[in-house]
């Protein structure tokens, strides 16, 4: 074993596993939950049933078990943590094994290290190549787009939940008023990219009508980015782009003061959403994902794609969910973080 541990740089590979945590946390089959640089679980080596009773720290790269101290048993880094999940009859040599297969970076024979850094620079300059050596992938699903739905007036619903009449008239949300429509009882939310309407989202004014939101015909989302004219070029004054999950999360980031917000459409970034941001020339992404657990998964994944080509910010959330956050506690507790960034 000695010869393994002398093959390797543990340093470069702690590096590697703390690049995508969650790799190594599902390959280990475990449940856990990510609050700010933290991952937080039941301690999986003496079986306890605290949620809290271990910790990872992303930014000191070490981990704790807070109520039966198994970090002393199994030392504090990474690799005593992965072999006390092994259990006691395995060794350091055989944390390494899993290690080297669940990150695909070779055998224990060679430098894994060398093999995975390379596959890093491989996947780098594809994507750089995809991304840079070609203009971003035209949509054409909605080039005959023609709104096929009659409104007026501001959202009767979402004034009620709470945001100004201002910023609806500013996004232009409003309800559906011909009753013959199958948008009846729905408010509608426009969709621009590259100063035009692309299509629109259809969101239900009573509890009873599913599905909850719907979307015009031909629309499809993973090829926009809410909010992305407006966002991006006020994005591009301040070098930085807040990511949000949904239209209600860059309404209420708008009525804070940001403007350069796009939201997602969801927890996760498709390929031409990625493209659209990359090629927008802007370099901070901070990221306000809801505080659920797929929120928690969302934010890693975006840090685990993105992190190679962005300086990636996550402020501290005093609720779960930026749209339901009041202006004042945003203005208070989440901005103050990012101060020059909006």
């Amino acid at each position: 074993m000695s010869q393994t541990k002398n093959n390797l740089d543990l340093k470069k590979v702690k590096q590697i596993i703390f690049k995508d945590l969650a790799l190594l946390l599902e390959g280990l089959d475990l449940d856990w939950e990510l609050k700010n640089n933290n991952v937080f679980m039941q301690c999986p080596i003496h079986g306890g049933d605290n949620p809290s009773g271990l910790s990872i720290s992303l930014i000191h790269k070490n981990w704790r078990c807070w109520t039966h101290n198994c970090h002393e048993t199994f030392g504090s880094d990474i690799f005593g943590f992965v072999r006390g999940c092994l259990g006691d009859d395995h060794t350091f040599g055989d944390a390494l094994k899993t290690i080297c297969n669940l990150y695909d970076v070779g055998t224990c024979q060679q430098d894994p290290t060398k093999t995975y850094q390379h596959k890093v620079e491989k996947t780098d300059l594809e994507e750089m190549v995809e991304i840079f050596g070609n203009k971003i992938r035209k949509v054409h699903d909605n080039h005959d787009y023609v709104r096929d739905v009659e409104t007026l007036n501001n959202s009767f619903y979402f004034e009620k939940r709470g945001f100004l009449p201002e910023t609806l008239d500013h996004f232009d949300i409003k309800d559906c008023i011909d009753k013959t429509s199958t948008m009846w009882n729905r408010a509608i939310i426009p969709v621009r990219h590259e100063d035009k309407e692309v299509g629109y989202i259809a969101r239900a004014t009573k509890n009873f009508i599913q599905p909850k939101y719907i979307f015009s015909t031909g629309f499809k989302k993973t090829n926009y980015l809410y909010n992305f004219d407006e966002g991006v070029r006020v994005g591009r004054e301040k070098n930085a782009l807040f990511l949000v999950e949904g239209q209600g999360d860059v309404w209420r980031m708008y009525e804070a003061g940001v403007k350069n917000c796009v939201g997602m459409f969801g927890k996760e970034l498709s390929q031409q959403q990625k493209s659209l941001i990359i090629n927008s020339g802007i370099t901070n992404l901070v990221v306000l994902l809801d505080m659920d657990q797929a929120g928690r998964e969302g934010r890693m994944k975006i840090q685990r794609e993105m992190s190679r080509l962005f300086y990636m910010c996550y402020p501290k959330m005093t609720d779960k969910d930026i749209g339901d956050t009041s202006v004042k506690k945003i203005q208070k507790h989440i901005l103050p973080q990012v101060g020059g960034l909006y």
